[in-house]
């Protein structure tokens, strides 16, 4: 049986992972900043899907973050932009810091009016005082009805997947 657990650790390195390098599993969010015509459809962060980013109220399991934030922690960030009324769409990526937090909680991904991402992993909510928020409105649309993609673009679907990225 020793001979068995030192080949193990010798082989294939089983010793457990100091702390600092584990990654918990968190909730994601995506918010969605854009002006009333242009919505995020689909976006990923590390390759964990968020489908659809809104106002807020979509939470899918499970993205992951370090146990302990560290300065110049990144996570890479895929998204789609749909134009509803202009008919375009169009995939973006970036690499975004993650805002500073004490433990990993909840991430919460803002799609900002200028374009910009901005990572926040918190426990508070993204309302409540204390939270980490852009000082940016989240507009309370829903341009699939104003711009109905069938009618108003009859030649064009929104949500063109990212797989081309």
């Amino acid at each position: 049986m020793t001979a068995l657990l030192l080949l193990c650790m010798s082989v294939t390195g089983c010793r457990k992972a100091p702390a600092e390098n584990r990654l918990d599993a968190v909730m994601l969010t995506g918010i969605d900043h854009l002006p009333d015509h242009v919505s995020v459809q689909h976006f990923t962060v590390n390759g964990t899907d968020g489908f659809q980013a809104g106002k807020g109220g979509s939470d899918i399991c499970c993205a992951r973050l370090p146990l302990h934030w560290t300065p110049g922690l990144t996570v890479k960030v895929t998204w789609n932009v749909t134009n509803w009324r202009d008919c375009t769409g169009e995939n973006r990526e970036a690499v975004v810091p993650v805002a500073q937090y004490d433990y990993p909680a909840h991430i919460y991904v803002h799609f900002m009016r200028d374009g910009t991402v901005r990572v926040v992993s918190t426990d508070k909510g993204y309302w409540p005082p204390g939270y980490p928020d852009p000082d940016n409105d989240i507009p309370q649309k829903e341009p699939w009805d104003v711009w109905p993609p069938m009618k108003h673009c009859p030649n064009w679907f929104p949500n063109p997947h990212m797989h081309e990225m």
